[in-house]
């Protein structure tokens, strides 16, 4: 039986970045350009460009995903998938807003009797 060594290398990246990115990482191998060529078609500096594929910004601007997806050939906006039941939501939305507000104020006036304690 050979004696050897085994160099096994486990790479995990677990940052927090918005998934938005791979979408255009993935778009983007696709069309066989280079980043600087990219980001001079987009209008965005190379190294904005390199930071959002080399894994560096975790959260692009809206501004910058339009312009890349511009400069590729693809729009890139808002799609409507459920049309939200205004009635419900509105109403149910200023009802937490109204709790939360009531929440606050017992907050500070918490916090202002316990500075007036430790004035006197």
């Amino acid at each position: 039986m050979a004696k050897g060594i085994l160099n096994l290398r486990w790479s995990f990246n677990f940052i927090e970045k918005d998934p938005e990115i791979d979408k255009f990482r993935t778009l983007y191998q696709k069309q066989r350009i280079k980043e600087d060529d990219l980001a001079a078609i987009a209008g965005l500096a190379t190294t904005t460009v390199k930071n959002m594929f080399g894994g560096h910004t975790r959260r692009p601007q809206h501004l910058t995903y339009s312009k890349l997806a511009a400069a590729m050939g693809h729009e890139y906006g808002l799609i409507e998938v459920q049309r939200p039941d205004y009635e419900a939501e509105i109403a149910v939305a200023k009802q937490e807003r109204k709790e939360h507000r009531l929440a606050m104020k017992k907050r500070r006036e918490k916090a202002e009797r316990r500075t007036a304690k430790k004035r006197s």
